[in-house]
């Protein structure tokens, strides 16, 4: 490691590094972790490599970046081979279509002269090995139309952490290019549907930026580019399209990458701080497509990042104005399944998306005043899950029985930065606000028609043993009795809902449910199913009064594990007040992780309560004969909730019963 550094922090990075106030040592250090010769660990790294992201510059500046595909089971001269210290040739197989040989085009053609900046990051995708590398394209030739040439000369290199890095298995694979979109010299419209769902699949991007200095003068040992590697789970890159032919304004499509904690190095962002120009390339490992975009770049902090996204302090929002989507580009193909790190944080969705798919609403008050929610009881509903119930400093309007809360625990925990915690990966990101759904339901109001403002709401929360807002909430106490009252208050930050039973037809009408629906839970996805029962007994009586009467018919299959089934005493306890028009039939599939006689004696309580026909319990998964076995099931209106796996279980159990065009109403918890 050499004194002298060949990448002085700009002001870019300095900035961004006191603006989220990153430790001075990392400023004081970090120029000396970048090494102006390349180790030798290095070298053996990238010569190994099957693939290297690489990136430059076209002729107007912007950057492109690609995955050159540096191995092949044909052409055994394909491959990245050490020449120098500091040189690389780069064999790879690639398409003349690809914006980044476009781009190498483009600016030898009017700046001959000029050696060509590049930066490039090689991720071993089997390991989560990372390294970055950074100079000059001193040569490139296409010796044909999908082969690329390229040497490489660099004097910055650095290590990476494997946070965030999804491992893949891959192998060489040819496959035919073809052109589906090419917007290279411009864009300025919005992204088809199959764009989206690469960006939608994505788990692996990678962002180029560039620091060109502000003055005029452009001596090569100013200027600068970087490329890096974003990962997180598939959906963490979100879309923002506005504009088009219905609204008369420019059509504009920004994406919006949340800043996921890292090394608090902030390069890249650093040189967004000082250069919008970016680029940003989205490979598709299952189909071998790839979309290649180009555009101009803005970090938001504080506020303005809560704007766009909630609950994110940094985000970096890019304006894209140049797009290529090149079908069969890349020429590997997966041999794996993936796997997802497991620091990966949950999905942040846009503010204009909580408020489209999920109805997400802050409490309305007149004087700005925070809401706070005070624990005022707790009752155990199995040895895992119990009820939490919560008093408003003021009365709600909540969202229709089956949304759910938005609950603010970060007072509670100390917010230290730490770049690796393998014993809780989650905790890296962790801004301890928590989404659950509300388990009960206000009271029907026959004048309002609607369910009247609420002070008091339950939560029902599985406990997680490496949860720390679910242990915290658990382990809180002590509670004497069911009715003691704690100490414990949080702010409740808003609601939201579209995941329920009933619905608004008409203004200053009582709102509707389904005559026949199929409700499908499993475990704590049976969450929203408590409060429209809850809601629909409320309903029900409120509507007898007048005269009037309320006909439902609803089969309730809950899969559980342990004695997580004795969550199924709330609907049964109200069988006496419940309207003859409201009728229920509850199927329990019970399987266990621990003991079958500890299941047995769970079954047998709960049955010698209430038994058959209003209830039945199998020792069994939910499987297809069970569900085509229920009465008049084409005519139901299914509900489904529970964890991913259970659902897609499900759901292809209806596909086979019912075929693939039948409607299903789910519940995301990915928000």
């Amino acid at each position: 490691m050499t004194s002298q550094s060949p990448h002085p922090l700009h002001k870019g990075e300095l900035d961004i590094q006191k603006r989220m106030k990153s430790p001075t040592e990392i400023s004081r250090n970090l120029p000396h972790y970048i090494d102006p010769s390349m180790p030798w660990q290095h070298k053996d790294f990238y010569t190994r490599l099957p693939y290297l992201a690489v990136a430059t510059i076209d002729a107007d500046g912007r950057p492109w970046a690609t995955l050159l595909v540096t191995a092949s089971d044909i052409d055994h001269g394909i491959g990245i081979a050490s020449v120098s210290q500091n040189e690389l040739n780069v064999h790879s197989m690639t398409t003349n279509m690809d914006p980044f040989v476009r781009a190498l085009n483009s600016r030898r053609r009017i700046f001959a002269d000029e050696q060509l900046l590049f930066a490039g990051v090689g991720v071993d995708f089997s390991n989560r090995r990372r390294n970055k590398l950074a100079g000059n394209i001193t040569d490139y030739s296409m010796p044909g139309k999908d082969r690329l040439h390229i040497v490489l000369n660099s004097d910055q290199h650095l290590g990476n952490c494997p946070k965030y890095i999804t491992v893949r298995d891959l192998e060489p694979y040819a496959r035919q290019a073809d052109l589906a979109f090419d917007g290279f010299e411009s864009f300025g419209g919005t992204l088809d549907r199959h764009a989206q769902k690469i960006i939608a699949r994505s788990s692996t991007v990678y962002l180029a930026t560039r620091h060109l200095p502000e003055s005029n003068d452009f001596e090569l040992d100013k200027r600068d580019m970087g490329l890096n590697h974003r990962g997180g789970a598939p959906g963490f890159v979100r879309i923002e399209q506005s504009g088009g032919h219905s609204s008369g304004l420019e059509p504009v499509t920004h994406l919006v990458l949340p800043d996921h904690s890292g090394n608090r190095f902030y390069q890249s962002l650093g040189n967004v701080q000082t250069d919008p120009q970016v680029g940003i390339t989205f490979p598709d490992f299952s189909t071998g497509d790839v979309l290649y975009l180009t555009g101009l770049a803005e970090n938001l902090f504080g506020e303005e990042a809560e704007t766009v996204m909630p609950r994110v302090s940094l985000i970096t929002r890019i304006r894209i104005t140049g797009a290529v989507h090149i079908r069969q580009s890349l020429n590997l193909r997966m041999s794996s399944s993936e796997q997802y790190s497991p620091y990966n944080p949950p999905i942040r969705f846009l503010r204009t998306e909580l408020t489209d798919i999920h109805n997400v609403r802050e409490p309305q008050t007149t004087d700005n005043e925070r809401i706070r929610a005070t624990l005022v009881k707790t009752q155990d509903l199995s040895d895992s899950i119990k009820r939490f119930t919560f008093e408003l400093s003021k009365p709600v309007n909540l969202p229709l029985p089956g949304g759910f809360g938005i609950f603010d625990f970060s007072e509670y925990f100390r917010s230290e930065y730490k770049h690796m915690n393998d014993l809780n990966p989650q905790a890296v990101n962790d801004d301890y606000i928590r989404t659950w759904t509300i388990s009960s339901a206000g009271t029907y109001d026959v004048n309002k028609k609607g369910f009247a403002n609420s002070r008091r709401i339950d939560i029902t929360v599985k406990h997680k043993i490496d949860g720390s807002v679910s242990s915290f909430l658990h382990d809180h106490g002590p509670f004497a009795a069911e009715h003691s009252r704690s100490d414990l208050a949080v702010d409740f930050i808003g609601s939201g809902g579209g995941f329920s039973c009933f619905s608004h037809v008409a203004k200053n009408e009582p709102p509707t449910i389904p005559e026949r629906m199929l409700w499908i839970a499993g475990g704590v996805g049976i969450t929203p199913f408590l409060a429209m029962w809850d809601g629909i007994l409320s309903l029900a009586n409120a509507i007898d009064t007048t005269g009037a009467a309320l006909t439902t018919d609803i089969v309730l299959a809950f899969a559980a594990r342990d004695d997580d089934i004795n969550v199924l005493r709330h609907f049964l306890k109200e069988r006496q007040k419940r309207s003859a028009n409201v009728r229920l039939r509850i199927m329990g599939f019970q399987t266990s992780h621990r003991n079958g006689e500890l299941d047995q004696e769970n079954t047998n309580s709960i049955l010698s309560e209430y038994s058959s026909p209003l209830l039945e319990i199998q020792q069994q998964r939910i499987d297809r004969a069970t569900l085509s076995a229920i009465n008049n099931l084409t005519e139901r209106e299914i509900f489904l909730c529970g964890p991913d796996a259970f659902m897609r279980h499900s759901e292809s159990c209806l596909e086979a019963i019912l075929g693939t065009e039948l409607t299903i109403r789910k519940e995301s918890y990915s928000f």
